[in-house]
């Protein structure tokens, strides 16, 4: 599998290099529905759950899944993690194997409401902000690996969230 995926990634620069379109092509073939398959391990082996260890000692066992991912091609998008917790905001690709998403927090939003209590605590903290006075905040996805029709993201460094694209 690590031969594989080294190919695709030799494969996809080469192309990149020779036609100068790796930012085109995965633009073309990222727009879409990504529906989460499976978390595997560097071993390529199915992993259904994620341990991590609290500050105190204690263990907590994490459900290893993904978001459904929606990336539309006007540069908007969704990651749905349940059916009350759904990310948007705006998203582009930042390099080869790289998008980056800007959450949107809506001002109003209970969330939004809790940035602006805790800053006054927080000094510290500052968070960039759009035109219309919403919290933004950034993060991204490192690709492994891209097709038409599936997708695989980095998750942790350790483990691969394996995606497929919606019809």
């Amino acid at each position: 599998m690590k031969i594989k995926i080294r190919l695709s990634i030799l494969l996809l620069l080469f192309c990149s290099t020779v036609f100068g379109q790796g930012n085109e092509l995965l633009a073309e073939n990222i727009i879409g529905v990504w529906n989460y398959i499976k978390t595997v391990d560097k071993n390529n082996q199915e992993v259904k759950h994620i341990y991590r260890i609290y500050p105190n000692g204690e263990k907590m066992k994490i459900v290893a899944n993904g978001p459904k991912i929606t990336l539309n091609p006007n540069g908007t998008y969704r990651k749905k993690f349940t059916e009350e917790n759904t990310d948007r905001g705006n998203w582009k690709i930042i390099s080869e194997k790289e998008i980056e998403y800007e959450m949107v927090i809506p001002k109003n939003s209970r969330q939004g409401k809790l940035i602006i209590k805790t800053q006054k605590f927080m000094t510290d903290k500052k968070w960039r902000k759009d035109e219309n006075g919403n919290f933004l905040d950034a993060s991204s996805d490192k690709i492994i690996e891209l097709t038409e029709t599936e997708m695989k993201v980095e998750y942790e460094k350790d483990y691969i969230l394996i995606y497929k694209k919606s019809n």
